[in-house]
């Protein structure tokens, strides 16, 4: 029996209808909206039996809805999916709803990648009657994604490959070596190979003569080395093999004499035939050095012995061959001194925007006023100074002294811009490093927006996660962070999406050979084009030339640094500068 209600006329309505009609316009309301969306919208019944089919899947699947209705959701899987599409109903009657990717099937059969979200559609008393997916076409999202691997695969392998004879470069040779010091399971052997003078033949020949002499010494030292061995050009007449499982001392001279004596074999090419030689030298880990740098740089000064006893031989590295040891004994305790006695000064680098024409901001450089050696770039102390730990006291002071310096600026109405300064891991993986930043910015009256962290590309390897989470509560504060050295590491493209950066450096070894270097080209062009698909700014280090410059604004790079438009300059030097751009009314000097 209907239940009757009186309204305001004292005409009875049956409440029943009302809530009938009320449910039908909500379902036309609903099956409207549905048929608005542009994803895939499907209702199966328990079975997989397909209910419901919108415009959205009719686009997506090619199907009309008399074609879905009524079929099961099965057509649209492969049957090697099968396996996989049985698991979701299980999750969906716990869970209720399940959310994942897959491969689908279209009526001409070609398969489309989607993301795709199941719920379980329930009756008014709770029971499970159905299932709602909604799919998205992901084929454009994947192709991005293969084109942004692609971009960084390429990446990768010109910045780590020679372009000459596809040999790992100096880049890539570190990373092994490093690899093998971290491993630490054998002894490991290094041999620096330079060809004898190699010169000549460019000189006299052509450097497209010399390109082939090298490909073929490659091609000889290949054959030569061993398999377990690794062969890097590091440049010009310049290799290096890798032993990065060295038994004894006398492996490493047995594999130096075979590589002499092949080469002096004779090398026809065209109407010429050479005979070459070449200098070896030898060093050892861990009983020449711990690390990678003086390893190589140990090598490097045999080799040098090898030549000025007569070249065409190979000598191993020994203490007496250098006085690097006392050296950087002498220069540690010059660095404590330093530091007690405020040797240290902040000079500042401008970077400019070539599309507003104007400097866009400063970058912080430390300066040593050494009393006997004069004024002394970062160079000339910093691996001592990373090496004893003295380097987190001298980044601490650099920070302070910029960022008091540039908050003085902007209170007397000058613009100095952004402020950039190197942050090291060591800081990073410091406790008190944030807490001493913020401190920074409340006693400088610093704005944060006016500072912005560089940490480098190998450096931020290191340790992922734990840089992921420091760098996203420094960027929480307004920081800006971009990465230095960009193209020396190798940092996945997943991990640079995470990353909470704005800006890539092109580290200066790539712009020094351009517009001549097809190799460095072909690096800053894939960078470029990589810093474009993840939206992010890039700033090219070590400009000098006019035709640097033209090149970089040609392909799209705004945002330069380097002696091109002014060398770093004291805080004197920065201070008149922007005192004359203020009195003339403007920012910057004309480009």
């Amino acid at each position: 029996m209907k239940r009757k209600v009186k309204t305001a006329g004292n005409t009875p309505v049956h409440t029943d209808s009302i809530e009938e009609r009320a449910r039908q316009l909500k379902y036309a309301e609903q099956v409207q909206v549905i048929g608005q969306i542009h994803d895939s919208v499907t209702t199966t019944d328990l079975e997989g039996k397909i209910i419901s089919w919108n415009p959205g899947s009719e686009k997506m699947f090619g199907y009309t809805a008399e074609e879905a209705i009524g079929q099961s959701i099965t057509m649209l899987y492969a049957p090697e999916d099968f396996p996989e599409l049985r698991k979701y109903v299980p999750i969906l009657m716990e869970k209720g709803v399940h959310n994942g990717e897959a491969n689908l099937l279209k009526k001409n059969g070609e398969r489309i990648p989607v993301s795709f979200s199941l719920s379980l559609l329930k009756d008014g008393s709770g029971m499970p009657i159905g299932i709602v997916g909604i799919n998205q076409d992901d084929s454009q999202r994947k192709k991005n994604e293969r084109i942004l691997q692609e971009q960084k695969e390429i990446l990768y392998y010109q910045a780590h490959h020679d372009m000459l004879t596809g040999l790992p470069n100096r880049l890539l040779f570190f990373e092994r070596l490093e690899e093998g010091i971290r491993e630490q399971k054998a002894q490991i052997g290094i041999l620096f190979i330079d060809l004898d003078k190699f010169k000549h033949i460019n000189d006299s020949l052509g450097h497209e003569i010399g390109d082939r002499v090298l490909n073929l010494v490659a091609e000889r030292l290949k054959r030569t080395m061993g398999e377990e061995n690794i062969l890097a050009r590091l440049s010009g007449d310049e290799f290096t093999i890798l032993m990065p499982r060295l038994g004894k001392a006398e492996e490493a001279s047995s594999l130096a004499q075979r590589i002499l004596h092949n080469l002096m074999e004779p090398m026809p090419i065209d109407n010429h035939i050479f005979y070459i030689s070449g200098s070896i030298g030898i060093s050892l880990y861990p009983r020449d050095a711990q690390d990678a740098y003086s390893l190589l740089k140990y090598a490097d000064t045999a080799m040098y012995k090898a030549k000025e006893g007569g070249r065409n031989r190979y000598r191993f590295y020994t203490s007496d061959m250098t006085a690097d040891a006392l050296a950087r004994m002498t220069l540690t305790t010059q660095l404590r001194q330093a530091l007690d006695h405020g040797e240290f000064t902040v000079h500042y680098q401008p970077q400019f925007d070539l599309s507003e024409k104007r400097s866009m901001g400063l970058e912080a450089l430390v300066r040593w006023k050494h009393p006997e050696r004069g004024l002394l770039c970062p160079d000339a102390f910093l691996s001592v100074a990373e090496d004893t730990g003295m380097i987190m006291e001298i980044d601490q002071w650099v920070m302070e002294t910029a960022m008091a310096q540039v908050s003085q600026w902007y209170r007397a109405g000058l613009r100095p811009g952004l402020l950039a300064l190197n942050l090291s891991i060591r800081q990073l993986e410091n406790d008190r490093f944030l807490p001493l930043l913020k401190t920074c910015l409340e006693r400088y009256d610093f704005d944060p927006e006016w500072l912005e962290l560089e940490i480098t590309e190998g450096q931020m390897m290191r340790k992922t996660e734990e840089v992921i989470e420091k760098l996203d509560r420094i960027s929480a504060l307004g920081i800006g962070i971009s990465i230095d050295d960009f193209g020396t590491g190798y940092s996945s493209l997943s991990l640079l999406k995470r990353l909470p950066i704005k800006r890539l450096k092109i580290d200066r070894s790539f712009i020094r050979n351009i517009p001549d270097d097809e190799e460095d080209i072909a690096i800053v062009q894939a960078v470029l084009a990589l810093a474009k698909s993840l939206k992010l700014g890039v700033v090219a280090e070590g400009v000098e030339t006019e035709a640097q410059k033209d090149f970089l604004y040609a392909n799209g790079c705004m945002q330069i640094q380097g002696y091109y438009f002014s060398h770093p300059l004291s805080g004197e030097e920065t201070e008149r500068i922007l005192e004359e751009s203020r009195a003339a009314g403007q920012a910057e000097k004309p480009l």
